[in-house]
């Protein structure tokens, strides 16, 4: 039946209404068989999000124009994203993976990324392919839709699987089993406290230390070495036990505005930092940092 046919019935043949009604129904039916795919038809779950710090062999967060965190499946999918320094806190990298992302058999169920599913994270710097020698993070939602996981990346040789990147022991000691994750680095930290907080290529003498320095209309200015690449947080405590965070300003920056954190994006410096207490409460009378 053509287009013609169907005209001629409905306008000059008898029993052209029964012909046309025929005609819509059989279209009806077709309409409706669409309808129906596409109401079974539904959206995928949100993305789970990986981020956290990718480091090198010295503890130093990678800044390199140009490269890239790198996650594939046993299916084939690859998923990429660019090194972005500072781009939340604590991180230098974020990597959205679909919940269909092909871990699993069954598209967009909330297992899709659930722990010991197969799947490698690698690093491009440069057009080389690095593996991490190690990824650390809390792995409590890893697979939930919606939710997010911190994977701390850390690239080099670790010949003798301690945590510590080779490179980094050797700078301290030429026989890397005396340098041990928890031995005492000289400075009131562990070598890998130290490797974390980044100050012994800096001068094993600094240590991480916060030190009060004066004061200003009341509130304390408190001072430590800042490494690049690293966050840090302000806590308060009356009590040695109770530890909240606190704001603060940054006297050097000629402002009054108030921050919770520093990241520290250029060369290593000395910071100064005056605490804020809220008018209402009484001032902490311990103050510790937090680094991330």
């Amino acid at each position: 039946m053509n287009a013609n046919t169907i005209q001629t019935s409905r306008c000059e043949r008898p029993g052209g209404t029964r012909t046309a009604r025929w005609f819509l129904l059989l279209l009806g039916a077709l309409l409706l068989h669409v309808s129906t795919d596409i109401v079974y038809a539904y959206p995928p779950a949100p993305f789970h999000l990986f981020y956290g710090m990718l480091r090198d062999e010295y503890g130093t967060p990678i800044s390199t124009t140009g490269a890239e965190v790198i996650l594939e499946t046993a299916s084939g999918v690859t998923i990429k994203t660019a090194i972005n320094p500072g781009i939340e806190t604590a991180a230098n990298y974020r990597l959205e993976v679909p919940m269909d992302a092909g871990l699993l058999a069954k598209p967009y169920q909330p297992t899709a990324l659930r722990p010991f599913v197969p799947f490698r994270i690698k690093v491009r710097i440069a057009g080389t392919i690095y593996l991490p020698i190690e990824m650390t993070g809390d792995y409590a939602n890893l697979g939930q839709p919606g939710q997010r996981t911190r994977l701390n990346l850390t690239l080099g040789e670790d010949s003798n699987g301690d945590g510590l990147p080779d490179a980094w022991q050797r700078l301290i000691n030429a026989d890397l089993s005396k340098v041990k994750p928890g031995g005492d680095a000289g400075n009131g930290l562990t070598y890998l406290q130290t490797y974390y907080a980044g100050t012994y290529a800096v001068d094993p003498k600094n240590g991480f230390a916060l030190n009060i320095v004066g004061f200003s209309q009341g509130a304390p200015l408190l001072e430590f070495l800042a490494v690049t690449g690293r966050t840090y947080t302000l806590l308060g405590s009356r009590d040695l036990k109770t530890w909240t965070p606190m704001p603060f300003r940054v006297p050097a920056e000629g402002t009054n505005a108030v921050a919770h954190a520093i990241f520290q994006t250029d060369a290593v410096k000395t910071v100064q930092l005056e605490a804020v207490s809220p008018a209402t409460e009484l001032p902490p009378t311990y103050f510790r940092l937090m680094l991330q």
